[in-house]
């Protein structure tokens, strides 16, 4: 297994202020800058939360640094209505969906009081917290995944799962651009439905076709059926609309590399949506991760579908005294 290489932040020990993205930095009131400025930091900023009448964080190496600065609620409004250009309703469907997507696939998750009509979020006010999150590159990551898919002879695919923050969607990027590379790439399409899958897939050498901003089971349907896809790689998955995009894929023989939120093989396929998924054989292992914190590798625990049958009809014997 080969040892990852990170690109994205590459001083170990250095300011603050200096591991930012310019663009987020643009942002921030003068105070928060020249507490960055003074503040010295171990390793990759991982995530930047500002938070109303609350201190300000860091997180860099899974350890939250707690800072001086508190913003209120003008500053907030002021930061967001800057990250829609001015234009907080051509926005308003992602900011209902609680994110926002800056250039570069950094994901901007936020928080305030919700409006609400016959239970879906129609809009959020008071804003009360931005989190900033910021994409790694990486290489040499994921040829475990990618040795996994080819052993399948690419007739089924591989779903990564893990709890949020361990880097799925590192990964995924990871996957796309080796297998769309080398001397016998394939067709790859990237589902990019927030607009931070496809960050650092730039590479023109790429036999990728990226859909940005499509809902995705649409995106899926595009991919398939015009497209011509060899593998769609997307993230995510779960929703029990979506399954019947991955379905109709699948049995055009196309298949897929995706993730989904989960801490276990069994909590995973407790989900309707993907537990529809399995029992139609779409996916022929599930890879749980843990992200090494002392490197850029991870730990993988892969369950074939057939264990996870068998643990699946073991459950429901016991469940009903068979």
């Amino acid at each position: 297994m080969s040892v990852a290489t990170v690109i994205y932040g590459t001083r170990s020990f250095a300011g603050a202020i200096d591991k930012l993205p310019p663009s987020v930095l643009a942002l921030l009131p003068k105070r928060l800058i020249e507490e960055l400025q003074r503040l010295r930091t171990f390793g990759r900023i991982e995530e930047l939360r500002l938070r109303r009448d609350r201190a300000a964080s860091l997180t860099a190496r899974g350890q939250n640094i707690v800072l001086n600065t508190v913003l209120d609620q003008a500053e907030m409004d002021g930061i967001l209505v800057e990250l829609c250009q001015g234009s907080l309703y051509a926005h308003r469907d992602s900011i209902a969906s609680g994110y926002l997507t800056m250039e570069g696939g950094i994901r901007v998750g936020l928080c305030g009081r919700a409006a609400t009509e016959d239970g879906r979020v129609i809009g959020v006010y008071d804003l009360s917290a931005l989190n900033f999150r910021f994409p790694m590159k990486i290489t040499g990551l994921g040829e475990p995944i990618c040795k996994l898919f080819r052993e399948q002879n690419m007739g089924r695919g591989v779903l990564i799962y893990a709890p949020p923050g361990e880097g799925k969607t590192t990964l995924l990027r990871c996957v796309a651009a080796q297998m769309a590379s080398g001397q016998s790439p394939v067709r790859v399409a990237v589902i990019d439905t927030r607009g931070e899958l496809g960050a650092f897939l730039e590479d023109r050498t790429l036999c990728i076709d990226l859909l940005t901003g499509y809902p995705r089971g649409l995106g899926i349907e595009i991919a398939t059926r015009t497209m011509n896809a060899q593998l769609i790689v997307c993230d995510e998955i779960g929703e029990t609309g979506e399954a019947e995009a991955i379905l109709a894929a699948q049995n055009c023989g196309v298949p897929f590399v995706a993730s989904a939120h989960a801490d276990s093989v069994s909590g995973l396929l407790q989900r309707t949506g993907i537990r529809r998924l399995h029992e139609a054989g779409v996916f022929g292992a599930y890879v749980g991760i843990r992200r090494r914190r002392e490197g850029g590798e991870f730990h993988y625990t892969v369950t074939k579908w057939e264990e996870a049958e068998r643990d699946i009809q073991t459950a429901w014997c016991a469940d009903f005294g068979g």
